[in-house]
């Protein structure tokens, strides 16, 4: 659903996050519980995306915001530990071009 006068966030933050062994449904019940938090946040936070890195018992989400501190906010709305939050960038792989071309730029 769009919503007409509401901006949406440009800027991009990734959330480093800890549960032991980052179980995918652990994981899954605690970004539900950051994106129910920050429906009900203004200004908007944006979920965009999160891995789960279960061997370093570690996660981390990628979000849109219009500051850290927002951020931070729905984390504690949410009762989600994080250990920080800082900012990211996205990086354009179509746009990667090597020496010779795209083809070296392939990794692997």
């Amino acid at each position: 659903m769009t919503v007409v006068g509401v901006e949406r966030p440009t800027r991009l933050f990734l959330a480093e996050c800890y549960l032991h062994a980052a179980n995918p449904r652990e994981v899954a019940a605690a970004m539900a519980a950051v994106r129910a938090a920050a429906d009900l946040c203004a200004p908007p936070v944006v979920l965009r995306c999160c891995l789960a890195v279960p061997g370093d018992d570690s996660y981390f989400g990628v979000f849109a915001a219009d500051d850290a501190e927002a951020l931070e906010r729905v984390f504690d709305r949410a009762g989600v530990s994080f250990e920080r939050i800082v900012e990211a960038s996205a990086v354009p792989l179509d746009r990667i071009t090597g020496p010779t071309g795209p083809e070296s730029a392939r990794i692997g």
